[in-house]
């Protein structure tokens, strides 16, 4: 099989799995929305505070958004609403992850976890400033699976004001998984970045993932709003 045909065989694989998890966080920010508008409409802004929240209906929407993904590793909501609707800056994130044997639920407040503020993770900062769909990584998730991880996420917006953003993760060994299983013998020798040129995955030796994509020696040969796939010049 020539580079074309065996090119081909990955690129549609990979659209659907980075189309899918785009689709998965905006779904769950689109109901996480539907959800909270009601409340968010019948109270004061300095009233609403996130442990008023309906924890176990967020945390359905949460587990139906893993269940309908077979990509998804982990997905959550993190909530913190603009400055003018929360004095205090108060913040809240709700998360389920798969580990190997089962769901764990993670929540986390300023109260439960004081290291851990997620306004300052890109993927959280980057949604809120685009006000759109944001895919961030691959970096290590030192919080959940100490592994490479994929952020795609998504803002919650009610009545033109911020109130935080929904994200589902994958894992880049899943993402490597999805490759191995279309790329043909003998493997092609590609490297995939996101958007920003950061590697994903490579069949070339001294390509580390994590690292941003500098080399003469590669030439895109297939880009996508979410990816690139590039192959030696």
């Amino acid at each position: 099989m020539n580079s074309s045909a065996s090119l081909q065989a990955v690129i549609a694989p990979l659209e659907h799995l980075f189309s899918q998890c785009s689709h998965s966080s905006q779904q769950l920010a689109q109901q996480l929305t539907q959800l909270l508008t009601p409340l968010v409409s019948a109270a004061a802004p300095a009233e609403l505070a996130s442990n008023a929240f309906p924890k176990t209906t967020i945390e359905n929407l949460i587990n139906r958004t893993l269940s309908d993904s077979s990509f998804c590793s982990g997905a959550g909501f993190a909530y913190h609403a603009d400055a003018p609707l929360n004095p205090q800056a108060k913040w809240s994130l709700y998360w389920i992850y798969k580990d190997a044997s089962h769901d764990t639920a993670l929540e986390l407040t300023p109260l439960t976890h004081q290291h851990l503020d997620f306004r300052t993770f890109e993927w959280f900062l980057k949604t809120k400033s685009l006000k759109g769909p944001y895919f961030h990584g691959p970096y290590v998730d030192y919080i959940c699976n100490t592994s490479y991880t994929m952020t795609s996420a998504a803002p919650i917006f009610i009545q033109e004001c911020f109130y935080g953003v929904a994200a589902v993760d994958i894992l880049v060994s899943r993402i490597e998984d999805e490759i191995l299983k279309f790329l043909p013998q003998p493997r092609l020798k590609m490297v995939l970045t996101n958007a920003f040129g950061r590697i994903i995955f490579s069949t070339l030796s001294g390509y580390r993932v994590g690292d941003i994509l500098r080399s003469d020696a590669l030439a895109v040969a297939h880009q996508h709003p979410l990816f690139s796939l590039y192959l030696p010049a």
